[in-house]
This record gives C-alpha cells, structure tokens and sequence, in this order.
C-alpha cells in the first residue's frame, strides 16, 4: 500500500512592523507586529498546490486571503497587534482520486509583540480507502474488481493492492464483482454511512474481502496485527517485532515434541509426521515417521527417524535462548538429512555433492546465488516455507541480531546487522523462493498451533505481502501511517 513520510515545507509570511494613524481625531498609531508562520505538511504536497490560507481576526474577520501558499507575497504582511486564527482549507476538486489526498488545517496565535512565530500543520483532510482480497479469495475468485462509489464520483480498484483511492465525503457504496468456481459473475454490494467513524477525515479504511469459508477474514487474529496495518519497509518490521515478541512463552527444548504432535501432523491420513527433508507433495514419501515413537535417539541412515532441525543453525546464535526453542524455526525432519545439512545455509546448488530421498541437495552454490560455498537446497514445494521462516526470525531477533553477525569468522553467512537483517544474497533467493512457492494450508496449520504454544504468529504466513513491503523492490514506498480502520466483508 503506498504511504508518506513526513514533510516540512516551509513558507515564512513575514509580517512586517507597521502603524497608522487617522488623519482626524488626534488617535494614537497603531503598532504592529511580525508573525512569522511555517507551514508544516503531516504528508507530502500534492502534484500541484491546492490549499486556501486565510488570516482571520479573532472577530472572524478575514484579514488576508491567498488562493495558493505560492501566492503569499515575499515581502510580508502587516498586522495589527491581537489574536488571530491561521487556516488552510484544500481547494482541489472533490472527484475521488487515486494517490491524491487533500490537506487543511487550522491553528491560533496572539501576536502581542513586536515579532512572533507559529506553526500551521496541514493535515489529510479526506479519506483513504485501501482495497484487500484474501489470500483463499484470490485463489477461488478471479476477474475482482471493487468500485467505490461517493457523492462527488466513483474510482475502480482491480486485482492489484498497491495504491489509495481518496474521498471527499460519505455515503460510499461499495460493489465488488468477481467470477466464481462456476465462471458465474457474482455483484456484491456494501455500504457505509456518512457519518460512520470509519471514514472520518483524516483516517484510512482498508477493506478486506473474504471468502465464505473464511471464519473471521484471515483467521481470528487480524487484531494481532493492528498496530502494523499502514506501515511499511522498516517501520514495518519494527512494527512486527513488537507484535511477535510481545507475551511470547518460551518454552523448553523438549516441548517442542509434543507440538510436532500437533502442528506437523501430515494431512494425508496417516497420522505421520511432515518432514519437508522426506516428502514428495507430488508422489509418495520414501519413509514415514509416527510422532512419538520415532523420534531420535541414535541414527545411521536416512529414513531411521525424525529430529528437531534448527533452520538457522544453532551454532549461529550460540545455543542462546530463546531462538533455541523457537517453535517457529524449528522444523521436525529426518535426522540424517539433518546432519548431513549440518549448519550450512540454504541456498541453491550448481554441483550437488549428496542428494536425499525426497531431492534435497548439499553442494557448492551455483554461480549467480551471489555466495560463495556449500549450501543446502530443499524442493521447490518447501522453499516459500523456508524465506517464510528466515523473513520471521530475523524479525522476531531484530534487537539483537547483531550480536550474531559474525561471518567474517565464518560462523554464519546470511545475517546482517543492518535494518533488514540479511545479507543481499539471502533477500534475493528468499523472496524468489517465497513468490514461487506461496504460503500452503501446511504453514497455516503450524501457525495456528504456534499461536497456542508459544503465543506467537509468524506474520509472513498470516500476510505473504508483508515481505514484499519489508524487503521488495518496492519496499521505499512509505504507507498511511494515521488512523486505519480494517474491515473485513466476508462473500456470502
């Protein structure tokens, strides 16, 4: 979703020492001050200037009026000594437009000596309107398009989420279209009164459409996620830090079974364990493991039984806690294969030197992975999981990530102290494997017992489009960061 950083434009009216006096009457002059006003933007201008200033008594009179900020002379204003109210009001046409919002403002002063100064904020003065389609819509629907209609005019939204629609005013009529399972058109209409908090001058309405089957639009925790709705980049991250750590239970190394028992359980009736080292999602696995009774204790060969694979190897943070115990990094795979992947990176293999029952490689980097030496490749099938999994933790770790950038002493090569938390090679392939692989109901299943576990999410499962805002091409692009109000309309 595009946003905005703050702006400071500044424009100085500087008004200058003045006096008059009558030419009947014997009357005292008049003195005058100099008011100095600096116009601040909450958001950047818009293409053109488009916003009234005027310069009001305290009586309501209207000292001084200029149709653009461009148009306030140089040279200054003179006023007399006295309370004044200073206000912008947006002058752009009301049509709805997309990426174009509207700015006003208004603030007072007392201009009781020679020279004073004060500061006009100018503020969105419309509201936003941000479109959503679920991740399971998007799967089922196709050909959606949302058009918004207001008093002053519509604006149709297509499949793309990327930009703002602004309004001037309420009602708004809300018509999604789109082809069901049965190449059946189907009209969906909502509405939302003018006086509605939701959209309130000023604040932004991100609308989500869901499918039936949905419980509660994503799940039952798009609260979870409040306070990053509206970020992006690394305001983004920051933002999930805080929600992914906060009330987070650390739990012990042996735990970790029993949730294995739970969220890892493979969906095709036999009750086994889902190993990404072992499966094949297109034919049959080479060996199935039962939780409990075939987990680990000494191994000689792959298909012997199952352990707890640290995705990013232990040795990468010292054995330190909590990452140690993190469920959500900690995947149950066969044991040799664990071993044989040993705490190499991830990556993509030009020359594989051992090869697993189910594909999985270990072999030196192929040469345009951008890293140089031995990496481990899963299948296809598992490589969202995986960027899904490092995009988590290099999140949930972020404060003390640096700590573990080391690879200079070629203890880890993906970390990063910097903001993003990984090397440039990492993001590069991970965000490859997380678009050519997208989140599977597998993920989502782990997610939901992580959440009871551990009482923690991995947000990238929940919102895929998070790490493009994060770690994309496009992740510059700054988001609404006022008030957002997300509503979820499920299709019936």
């Amino acid at each position: 979703m595009r946003g905005f950083n703050n702006l400071l434009g500044i424009v100085s009216l500087a008004f200058f020492i003045g006096g008059c006096s009558s030419e009947e009457g014997g009357e005292e002059p008049h003195i005058g001050g100099a008011l100095k006003v600096m116009i601040a933007y909450e958001k950047p201008l818009p293409p053109s200037d488009s916003v009234l200033i005027q310069v009001k008594r305290s009586d309501g009179k209207i000292m001084h009026t200029y149709s653009s900020i461009s148009q306030i002379p140089a040279t200054g204003i003179p006023l007399d000594l006295g309370e004044y109210t200073i206000e912008g009001t947006p002058t752009n046409k009301r049509l709805p437009l997309f990426n174009r919002p509207s700015y006003g403002g208004s603030c007072n002063t007392n201009l009781n000596k020679s020279e004073a100064n004060v500061t006009l904020t100018l503020k969105q003065a419309n509201v936003a309107v941000q479109v959503n389609y679920s991740e399971k819509f998007k799967s089922e629907f196709t050909n959606y398009t949302t058009t918004i209609s207001s008093p002053d005019g519509s604006l149709t939204y297509g499949s793309k989420e990327d930009h703002l629609g602004y309004f001037t005013s309420g009602p708004l009529e809300i018509k999604l279209t789109y082809t069901d399972k049965q190449g059946v058109v189907q009209n969906k209409i909502q509405k939302i009164d003018a006086t509605s908090k939701q959209i309130a001058p000023g604040s932004t309405l991100a609308l989500v459409f869901n499918h039936p089957d949905e419980e509660n639009g994503d799940g039952n925790y798009e609260a979870y996620y409040q306070n990053a709705l509206g970020k992006t980049g690394i305001e983004l991250k920051k933002a999930l830090t805080t929600i992914i750590s906060t009330g987070y239970q650390a739990k012990s190394y042996n735990d970790l079974w029993s949730a294995y028992k739970v969220g890892d359980i493979r969906t095709d009736g036999t009750g086994a364990i889902w190993d990404v080292y072992s499966d094949i999602p297109s034919g049959k696995a080479p060996y199935l493991y039962q939780p409990g009774q075939d987990q680990c204790k000494t191994y000689f060969g792959e298909g012997d039984c199952y352990n707890r694979e640290h995705t990013i190897p232990k040795s990468w943070f010292n054995d330190d806690t909590p990452m140690y115990s993190d469920y959500l990094h900690i995947l149950p795979t066969d044991g040799f294969v664990n071993g044989k992947r040993s705490n190499y990176p991830y990556g993509e293999v030009g020359s594989a030197s051992w090869t697993s029952k189910n594909g999985s490689k270990l072999g030196s980097a192929k040469a345009s992975l951008g890293y140089n030496g031995t990496v481990f490749e899963p299948i296809d099938d598992f490589k969202g999981d995986i960027a899904r999994i490092y995009f988590y933790f290099v999140t949930r770790y972020a404060d003390i990530l640096s700590i573990y950038d080391v690879n200079n002493n070629k203890i880890e090569e993906v970390f990063n102290s910097n903001n993003l938390g990984l090397d440039q090679w990492t993001i590069n392939m991970f965000l490859r494997w997380s678009k050519n692989d997208p989140v599977s109901p597998k993920e989502r299943v782990r997610n939901n017992e992580a959440q009871k576990f551990q009482n923690n999410r991995n947000p990238y499962v929940d919102h895929p489009e998070f790490i493009e805002k994060i770690w994309g091409s496009n992740a510059s692009n700054t988001a609404a960061k006022d008030k957002m109000v997300k509503v979820h309309y499920k299709v019936k």
